[in-house]
């Protein structure tokens, strides 16, 4: 498993981490490039918690790194989806510039998001 994140909480307390240096765009950008050129799967949806792309900055994704022999094109489908609708709402309504506050909740949001999809990923195995 690994997490694809923008977000430095989940980077904290996670150890499965890859570290996106950017935007919830750049994570899904990133995703993608994973899914298409090593293989990877989705594990979370890129849409998760129904947060508009355009209401947050963190964003978190959970791939199965196990390795597989061609790109999974159900994932690639939902990534290019959530890349689609990340560009409507952007263009709709641009974010404000945030405090650092507000900043912290939505880490949190994200944050308490993917351990819940690492839950669920964990007792699915069982």
């Amino acid at each position: 498993m690994l997490i694809v994140t923008n977000n430095p909480k989940v980077k904290e307390s996670e150890s499965n981490v890859l570290w996106v240096e950017g935007s919830y765009y750049d994570v899904l950008e990133k995703v993608k490039e994973l899914i298409i050129n090593d293989k990877y799967q989705l594990l979370s949806h890129p849409l998760s918690g129904s947060i508009k792309p355009n209401e947050t900055y963190y964003k978190s994704i959970m791939l199965d790194d196990s390795e597989y022999k061609y790109s999974d094109l159900d994932s690639l489908e939902f990534i290019e989806q959530a890349i689609e609708v990340y560009n409507k709402f952007i263009a709709c309504q641009k974010r404000p510039n945030w405090s650092v506050e507000i900043l912290n909740d939505f880490a949190h949001v994200d944050y308490f998001l993917i351990q819940s999809a690492i839950q669920s990923t964990i007792t699915y195995k069982k």
